[in-house]
């Protein structure tokens, strides 16, 4: 009898059949012992030799996937380095080694679980998974100290689906594509450098299961149904028979639907609809563009501020400026920092919020923090002289905030002004409208705002007064209910009678169910992840404006959250079943 693991995270779309391999990578013991004082010589040059071997293995793998895949994706690897190259953390190395005599294995270990214990607590998905980089290269550090072997997925010479308890960004780099099917593992999420390399190789994934490699042993039969994030250990004939019937159908679907990258995004009733990318990190914006992307509605900028010390003005300029000019003459919206007290390491003195999403987040913690809030809007506004810059401040719940935020950055436009440095003197200055009091109060805000974009995510969760993570009440999460449609209706009728730009960037807009709802209500500005961008345009390109009306007209008549699901779901399948 089949077992059916229906937690999972789709990190990479696809769907397989093949044999289980459970991978446990290198069991890393880590030797624990005092040195004597004239022994402490040796075992900083063991520690600097370490480092050395370290930075050429990691040299070495991204020189393979910038000649295999892109420049871009082998940069994920040069955060790995500036690790390894960041003085204060070579300096807490020797100073534990001299001060308290531990062998190097036993320094470097301890620093790295500190590091881990301070992003573990971290509510934010993409600084969390920060954790596995840091294992990854405490992993290839004390191999080296150790000069032991390592295995490696490259050894694989046969088809199989690997099963982990995690993977790490080198390990995922190094898999050969003809041997390794897809993968499966208990940790993860969408936004780590292991799903984003999962993309980029094209290897269906699914992250987050919790428990799938404990379900499955070496040459189990499986199928990864990384569409549904499903997956089937020892499934029936039938069921086997079925899957790889849908594998084709979906390869086929793939292919067909990659036609439409360079396609208009236009309705059959010749409506223009504009489709943008979210990105976490500048490495991911190639695959956003190959998948036919009119720019970018989300560029999220927390991975800046993840590292032991803050980013300057800089580095944080270059790295916008990196995608800016990437989609020059695209638009790219940056958002400013969207993060608690807690979650950047600079400031946290060991503050704990006690509520994390009701606290000092977000413009609450930029407006807090006034001079990294300055920073960040000094780079931001330095690099929209190269290119289509629209800026975006995170969860306003009042008016007055949105106002001194922006007169903040209007000081910084004259300061650049009176020195001479260049910037977009027309960027475009708008906020996410996450809370219920920037749906209230959106007919005022127009005023001092050039554009809204929707954040369904958190709109969602603070309408309903659910925790999207809590296993007991997630269930109440919702896009569909009727208050969030009211809600998301009313933004929209706000929006056009201000003439406001609006746009939505949560995850209901990457969602091809939910492509009509969102064309019916009234937005034609969608930003999304790549994996459902073709489906999407997909859905736009088969239906008219007018039968999208006519469904949400339908759908605000309703009163119970199952039928809304109910007509939605049919109405889909009616248009175009991606399935």
């Amino acid at each position: 009898m089949s077992t059916i693991i229906t937690k999972g995270i789709v990190a990479s779309p696809g769907i397989r059949v093949g044999k289980a391999y459970v991978y446990h990578g290198d069991k890393i013991i880590i030797p624990k012992y005092t040195i004597r004082e004239d022994e402490i010589t040796y075992e900083i040059a063991r520690f600097e030799k370490a480092v050395e071997q370290t930075k050429e293995e990691l040299k070495a793998i991204q020189e393979q996937i910038a000649r295999n895949l892109s420049k871009d994706m082998a940069d994920i690897f040069m955060s790995h380095i500036m690790v390894l190259e960041d003085p204060q953390i070579e300096e807490k190395v020797r100073k534990t080694i001299i001060e308290q005599k531990r062998n190097a294995e036993w320094a470097i270990n301890d620093i790295s679980l500190e590091l881990i214990n301070s992003l573990s607590s971290i509510e934010d998905d993409y600084l969390r998974e920060r954790i596995i980089d840091i294992s990854d290269i405490n992993k290839r550090l004390i191999s080296n100290l150790q000069a032991t072997e390592s295995s490696s997925l490259q050894d694989i010479t046969e088809e199989v689906i690997i099963f982990a308890s995690d993977l790490t960004p080198s390990e995922t780099a190094l898999m050969n594509k003809d041997h390794i099917l897809a993968f499966v593992t208990d940790k993860g999420a969408r936004t780590s450098h292991t799903a984003i390399m999962a993309r980029a190789l094209e290897i269906p994934a699914i992250v987050g299961t919790i428990n799938a490699t404990s379900l499955v042993k070496n040459g189990d039969s499986v199928i990864v149904d990384a569409v549904h994030g499903r997956i089937i250990v020892d499934p029936t004939p039938e069921e086997i028979n079925e899957f790889r019937r849908y594998e084709e159908e979906f390869l086929e679907l793939e292919l067909e639907l990659a036609k439409l990258t360079n396609l208009p995004a236009q309705t059959l009733d010749a409506e223009e609809v504009f489709i943008y990318g979210n990105i976490e990190i500048p490495d991911e914006m190639k695959i956003i563009k190959d998948h036919g992307a009119q720019g970018i509605g989300l560029f999220r900028s927390e991975f800046l501020f993840m590292d032991q010390s803050l980013p300057d003005e800089d580095k944080q300029f270059q790295e916008y400026r990196r995608v800016v000019e990437y989609f020059n003459p695209m638009p790219v919206t940056i958002r400013t920092i969207d993060v608690g007290a807690d979650k950047v390491y600079a400031y946290t003195n060991h503050y704990k919020e006690r509520n994390p999403f009701l606290g000092c987040r977000a413009i609450r913690f930029s407006l807090e923090n006034e001079n990294l809030f300055r920073i960040q809007l000094r780079a931001i506004l330095r690099a929209s002289n190269f290119g289509n810059v629209k800026l975006m401040f995170p969860m306003i719940t009042t008016i007055e905030e949105f106002k001194r935020a922006r007169n903040i950055t209007e000081e910084i436009m004259q300061d650049f002004r009176s020195n001479g440095t260049p910037f977009d003197e027309k960027i475009k200055i708008g906020l996410m409208i996450e809370v219920p009091s920037a749906v209230v109060n959106a007919d005022i805000l127009a005023k001092y705002a050039d554009f809204f974009s929707v954040g369904t995510n958190d709109l969602v969760q603070y309408l309903l007064a659910v925790d999207r993570i809590s296993e007991k009440i997630a269930y109440l999460y919702n896009p569909l209910n009727l208050s969030v449609l009211r809600f998301l209706k009313q933004i929209v009728d706000t929006a056009r009678n201000n003439a406001t730009l609006l746009s939505i960037c949560g995850e209901m807009a990457g969602e091809p169910q939910y492509t009509m709802v969102l064309l019916g209500l009234g937005f034609r500005h969608l930003s999304m992840g790549p994996i459902y961008m073709y489906q999407v345009k997909k859905v736009v390109r088969s239906v008219s404006i007018a039968e999208c009306e006519s469904l949400v007209n339908s759908l605000l008549s309703m009163e119970s959250t199952d039928e809304i699901e109910k007509l939605v779901r049919k109405k889909f399948k009616e248009k175009i079943d991606l399935s």
